[in-house]
């Protein structure tokens, strides 16, 4: 069988990207149990995100991106994520391939939009990417998206966005605080958003701010297009003085109380519209 090397780069970019995690030890500790009958063990809220689900595309694709959704969603809901285990969203979701029971869908390839079979998933990662980040996980590794091809009408805040492409780009996460984990998702449909939340065996010591700074706009290539942009993202965390979780009290704790320990630069490249 004569095979090309668009044939071949698919087993060994794969390959290849499954040995640099191997290096860093992290398939040793991903997590891979879903526990649902183990939620009421979970009882305290750490984090949560709603993100929107776009409205755009064929009745079709917006079909198939509904159905991817929800696909990989039912991978991850209740996964139990101890302390120092780490999630890989590639891991977790697999391969979207159409033996694997994805659908084609949106998807951004060298800067433009196109339709491949999966389209949609980096929703879903955006969504649990800022959950992760509002509950301080150890972010090992994390992609933004290569253009800005939503515009002022992008489902992320620029920054806070996680593109993943199996065997090129995944988001992998590590509990490292001492108390046990559960994440759960929700795909509605009906009222056209995604949402995720985390859940922990003990409350929450700490609080969780996000900056997100435009550094640079990098001009469109015309007139009608859409600028790309330069962002910096910081995470502060802070001990939270009061029990109570839910409460409002010391709200706005002085600034030396808060203590950066995350922070990425995600550039956006210029494109065309769409």
């Amino acid at each position: 069988m004569d095979w090309s090397w668009e044939q071949w780069k698919r087993p060994i970019r794969n390959h290849l990207k499954y040995s640099k995690s191997l290096l860093r030890g992290y398939p040793f500790s991903y997590t891979r149990q879903q526990n649902p009958e183990q939620a009421d063990q979970y009882p305290y809220l750490w984090g949560e995100s709603v993100t929107p689900i776009p409205d755009r595309g064929s009745p079709e694709i917006r079909q198939n991106r509904i159905w991817n959704l929800q696909l990989a969603a039912s991978r991850i809901n209740y996964l139990r994520l101890d302390p120092q285990k780490i999630f890989s969203f590639c891991d977790r979701v697999g391969e979207p391939t159409l033996s694997n029971g994805f659908r084609a869908g949106p998807v951004f390839v060298r800067g433009e939009v196109s339709t491949g079979v999966g389209g949609g998933l980096c929703l879903l990662a955006t969504n649990v990417f800022n959950t992760f980040l509002g509950a301080d996980c150890q972010i090992l590794e994390r992609h933004c998206h290569s253009i800005d091809a939503y515009g002022e009408g992008r489902f992320y805040q620029l920054g806070q966005d996680a593109a993943v492409a199996y065997g090129y780009k995944d988001l992998i996460v590590r509990n490292s605080s001492p108390v046990p984990l559960q994440i759960r998702f929700q795909v509605l449909p009906e009222v056209g958003k995604v949402t995720s939340s985390l859940w922990g065996k003990a409350p929450c010591q700490f609080k969780v701010k996000l900056e997100s700074t435009v550094l640079q706009e990098i001009p469109a290539p015309a007139e009608d297009g859409i600028s790309g942009w330069i962002i910096k993202t910081v995470r502060y965390v802070r001990d939270r003085p009061n029990p109570d979780p839910d409460s409002s009290i010391d709200s706005e704790a002085p600034e030396t109380l808060w203590h950066p320990n995350y922070h990425a630069t995600s550039i956006y490249q210029p494109c065309t519209r769409s």
